[in-house]
C-alpha cells in the first residue's frame, strides 16, 4: 500500500466481501474511490476488478464468517481426504475422513438453508454452495480463500477420483515409434478410431457416473442435516420432559408435605 494509506487493505476486504449481497458494489467502489484518493492506485484498480459473488459464493463466504468452526471442521476433512489419496492410504483412513467432511457440510448446508430462507434465496443456489464448499476443501488455494471468505467464484466439485479415493494411475513414457508398413498403418487407423470411441463414450459414462456420485454427495449432506436436526428435536424433547418429571416430583413432594 502507498505510504501514508490508512486503510487496513487485508481488512477491508474481509469487510467487503462479510457484506450482504447488495451492498457488494457500492462498498467496492468506494474503497477503489478511498485507495485512489490516498495514493495507491495500484490496488484501487485492482479493487476496481473484483467480480460481484454469485449469490452462491456469497452464501459461501458468509459462511465462512458466521460458522467459522464449521467450515475449520471442513477444511481439515478436505486436507485428511487429500493426503489420503495422495499417499494411497489405508482405506479405512479415506473413509473416515469422508464421514467427517459429509458431517461438517451437513451442518453447512443446515446453515445454508437457514440464511438462503431469510434472504429468499432458491435451493439451486444453496446446492451449488454446498458444490462449492466442497471443491474449495480438498485444494490448498481453496482451503485458503473458504478460511478467510474471500471465493470470487463457485467451483466445481472435485472427480470421480476425489469421490473414491482412487489415486490416478502415473503416467508411462510412450515407447519410442518405429514406421509401420503401410497394411500395418491403415490397421492401426481403424485400431486408433476404435479406441478414441471407446474413450469417448467411456468419457461420456465416466461423467453420468460422476454426476450421480455427485447427487448422491448432496443428497447424503441433505440427509445428515435432517439427522442433525432431528437429534435436536428429541433432545429438546427430552429436555421438556425431564422438566415436566421435575415439577410432577416437585409436586408430589409438596403433596406429602401437606399431607
Amino acid at each position: 500500500m502507498a505510504a501514508g494509506s490508512d486503510v487496513d487493505f487485508e481488512a477491508e476486504l474481509d469487510r467487503l466481501y462479510g457484506l450482504p449481497l447488495g451492498e457488494f458494489t457500492s462498498a467496492r467502489d468506494e474503497l477503489a474511490k478511498t485507495l485512489r484518493a490516498q495514493g495507491d492506485a495500484d490496488r484501487a484498480r485492482e479493487v476496481k476488478k473484483l467480480r460481484k459473488p454469485t449469490v452462491a459464493v456469497w452464501l459461501v463466504n458468509h459462511l465462512a464468517h458466521e460458522r467459522q468452526l464449521d467450515v475449520q471442521r471442513l477444511l481439515k476433512a478436505g486436507e485428511a481426504l487429500t493426503k489420503s489419496q495422495a499417499a494411497a492410504g489405508k482405506p479405512e483412513t479415506f473413509s473416515e475422513a469422508r464421514r467427517d467432511e459429509r458431517h461438517a457440510l451437513a451442518q453447512l448446508a443446515k446453515a445454508a438453508r437457514e440464511l438462503a430462507g431469510r434472504e429468499s434465496i432458491g435451493s439451486y443456489a444453496v446446492d451449488r454452495a454446498i458444490d462449492t464448499l466442497r471443491a474449495a476443501s480438498v485444494t490448498e488455494e481453496g482451503r485458503e480463500l473458504l478460511r478467510r471468505g474471500r471465493l470470487t467464484e463457485e467451483l466445481e466439485p472435485p472427480g470421480f477420483e476425489a469421490l473414491t479415493g482412487v489415486a490416478k494411475p502415473a503416467r508411462k513414457d510412450a515407447p519410442a515409434k518405429t514406421k509401420p508398413a503401410r497394411g500395418e498403418r491403415a490397421e492401426k487407423r481403424q485400431a486408433t478410431q476404435q479406441a478414441r470411441e471407446r474413450v469417448r463414450q467411456l468419457r461420456a459414462e465416466e461423467r453420468e457416473l460422476v454426476k450421480a456420485a455427485r447427487a448422491a454427495v448432496r443428497e447424503a449432506v441433505r440427509a445428515e442435516a435432517e439427522a442433525v436436526s432431528a437429534r435436536s428435536r428429541a433432545a429438546a424433547a427430552e429436555e421438556k420432559a425431564r422438566a415436566g418429571s421435575e415439577r410432577r416430583e416437585a409436586s408430589e413432594a409438596e403433596v406429602k408435605r401437606l399431607g
